[in-house]
């Protein structure tokens, strides 16, 4: 009978060793290694960078005319959220360009051809156990240029967008 090996081959032939953060002595800082994104079951990878931002929002200051306070604040009232936004880049891929990736037939001439919105799925692996999941709902894009084509760049065609949601929802 044979041993189980610790190391594992990944879909590019590279073999790798999964790190154990169940032991004792293992790392226990968060790493966005284990990123994956899903867009209906389907893995849009070659994501280069992937930044959502929803933590900002609106408030009022109340201010009191009184002899100690005139002209100061003196509270503060939360209001609304005002960013639901995705910044990123993305490598094409020949024959998979982002919006076939996304399960779109063609590449699109401008954002009108975007015609229905979609879902991101955001995995975050802790070694090969998922960790945390949240999903990303109604997302619309709100820019995509390319980037990256100069005489004297490294010959990767990459793709910057912004991608604006509705809700973020923690599934797992």
């Amino acid at each position: 009978m044979g041993t189980i090996s610790p190391y594992a081959d990944n879909a590019y032939g590279v073999r790798t060793r999964d790190i154990n953060f169940d032991a004792p002595g293992a790392p226990t800082t968060m790493t966005y290694h284990g990123i994956s994104l899903v867009v209906n079951g389907k893995a849009i990878g070659r994501i280069q960078s992937w930044t959502p931002a929803m933590y900002q929002r609106n408030g009022e200051l109340v201010y009191e005319l009184s002899k100690y306070t005139f002209g100061r604040p003196v509270d503060y009232v939360p209001s609304i959220n005002t960013n639901y936004t995705v910044d990123g880049s993305r490598v094409e891929v020949w024959n998979t360009e982002f919006e076939i990736a996304l399960g779109y037939a063609s590449v699109w001439s401008d954002l009108i051809d975007q015609d229905r919105p979609f879902t991101v799925s955001e995995y975050l692996f802790r070694g090969p156990q998922v960790y945390r999941t949240w999903s990303y709902l109604g997302c619309w894009f709100g820019s995509k240029n390319m980037d990256n084509v100069t005489a004297e760049g490294n010959a990767k065609y990459m793709v910057n967008f912004t991608i604006n949601f509705v809700a973020r929802v923690r599934t797992v």
